[in-house]
């Protein structure tokens, strides 16, 4: 499974990242290592999520605590589980939505929504305006890969 999942990242580097960029697995866990380790000295960090940009469609997220309910109006994203569990929540309607950002909608939580158990390995695509939330079980972590997908 590794192999398969070190195979789908470089693609997925290869078509969303320039020519000369690309990320292992094993490149990201350790980025993501460094990501936490800084998370643990900032005060600051309530959010329960850590992202890194690695270029202008592409970033890195760690996450130890639910998220909210989002909705990207002109991106999809595509997530690629790298370690950790977490419950994604997609379709249903976002409670209280309040859009924070041109395009982008927040909110308390997605209602009604699908669920799906995400693991290390697992590949999901969820379509630009589809509302989506990150659960996770108290104490777990997830880690994982995102491309961002222009809707067309």
């Amino acid at each position: 499974m590794k192999k398969v999942a070190v195979l789908f990242l470089s693609l997925l580097c290869s078509t969303a990242v320039a020519q000369t960029e690309a990320y292992s697995t094993d490149q990201l866990l350790q980025l993501a290592a460094q990501m936490r380790e800084q998370a643990k000295n900032n005060k600051e960090a309530g959010t329960g999520i850590l992202e890194k940009r690695l270029d202008a469609n592409t970033l890195l997220a760690f996450r130890d605590r639910d998220g909210k309910g989002e909705l990207h109006q002109q991106l999809g994203d595509v997530f690629f589980v790298l370690q950790g569990t977490a419950i994604l929540v997609t379709g249903g309607t976002i409670s209280n939505p309040a859009t924070t950002a041109p395009g982008e909608i927040r909110g308390a939580s997605v209602q009604d929504g699908t669920r799906r158990k995400l693991q290390e390995g697992d590949v999901v695509h969820v379509s630009a305006n589809t509302p989506h939330q990150m659960l996770l079980d108290a104490g777990s972590s997830i880690t994982y890969f995102v491309v961002k997908i222009p809707q067309k």
